[in-house]
């Protein structure tokens, strides 16, 4: 056992050295930069905001939190959770209990629970205890999942080509059944669905009595989120190439952000009204972030600085 501890810190040792990058101002979120296989900060605030360089790097996979405190990576065959990304030496924290490879992650909205996703198994894992030792629980059997959502006390929603439906110790409890989901996001008890078929559909205590209303139809729709304040309802649709912001108690548009490029995403960055609409698909490629207070808008992040 004692060997096993050293090779461990020395292998936890050899990666905190190699992190000697200190950001130097603001940071809204971090982003996993699959061409670099880097986790890279959006340096600034939207409007003088630009893609930084890389915090943590030579990963196969990552996925930061919503509040941008800590992210999962993937290095070296092994699942670590990584928090201090602001700082110059990150802190590396092994996850126990992985059994699968993760190829896709969700997050409770206050980043403290997170699900791990691998389509060739079709199974999720859930990891919790960020605070302490982060451990990953048993491997849950899906089949393949078009969209998966946490909350914070670590209850799972999955979409499957057989609907949507919360994942229950005494089996799958369905939500919207023989509805695909596209996107899924939990604000509160709140649970918003973007269909294939382009439906928007919310649910209200969707972990107890659970009562779903249509919201909207937006064709081709790749993300949903609910701000925090829970008075818009915000859809990205590919096929309009636009961010559609709609008042809930108008049951109206009231903004309609056209992009300079199709969204491909709709994830909540670190600031609560701040989320990126297109990640980078390559080193000279920008993001798009939407940012909705003071005033609506969809900013251009550049790769680097003075882009």
């Amino acid at each position: 056992m004692k060997s096993g501890k050293v090779l461990v810190g020395l292998l936890l040792a050899g990666f905190l050295g190699a992190q000697t990058l200190q950001i130097e101002g603001p940071v809204s979120g971090f982003i996993f930069d699959e061409s670099q296989r880097a986790l890279r900060p959006i340096v600034g605030l939207p409007g003088a905001a630009y893609f930084g360089d890389a915090v943590v790097s030579e990963l196969t996979w990552a996925s930061a939190a919503p509040d941008g405190q800590r992210a999962l990576v993937l290095k070296d065959g092994a699942l670590f959770s990584v928090c201090g990304l602001k700082g110059p030496e990150p802190t590396w924290v092994p996850v126990a209990g992985v059994r699968i490879a993760p190829e896709r992650a969700a997050w409770a909205e206050d980043g403290s629970v997170a699900l791990i996703y691998n389509s060739a198994s079709g199974a999720v894992q859930r990891v919790r205890g960020f605070n302490d030792l982060p451990l990953a629980d048993d491997p849950i059997p899906l089949g393949d999942a078009s969209a998966l959502a946490v909350d914070r006390n670590g209850r799972i929603v999955a979409g499957t080509s057989d609907g949507v439906f919360l994942v229950d110790p005494s089996g799958p409890r369905p939500l919207l059944p023989g509805l695909r989901a596209i996107s899924l996001a939990v604000t509160g008890t709140n649970l918003l669905v973007a269909a294939g078929n382009g439906e928007i559909w919310r649910i209200r205590d969707y972990a107890d009595e659970a009562s779903a209303e249509l919201l909207a139809a937006v064709e081709d729709p790749v993300g949903v989120a609910l701000s925090q304040d829970q008075k818009y309802l915000l859809v990205a649709g590919r096929a309009e190439r636009a961010v559609l912001i709609y008042e809930l108690a108008a049951r109206a548009v009231a903004a309609r952000l056209v992009a300079d490029a199709e969204p491909t995403t709709l994830a909540r960055l670190g600031d609560a009204d701040l989320w990126l609409v297109r990640t980078s698909s390559g080193p000279s490629d920008p993001l798009l972030v939407l940012k909705i207070r003071p005033e609506p808008a969809i900013w251009f992040v550049p790769a680097g600085k003075g882009e």
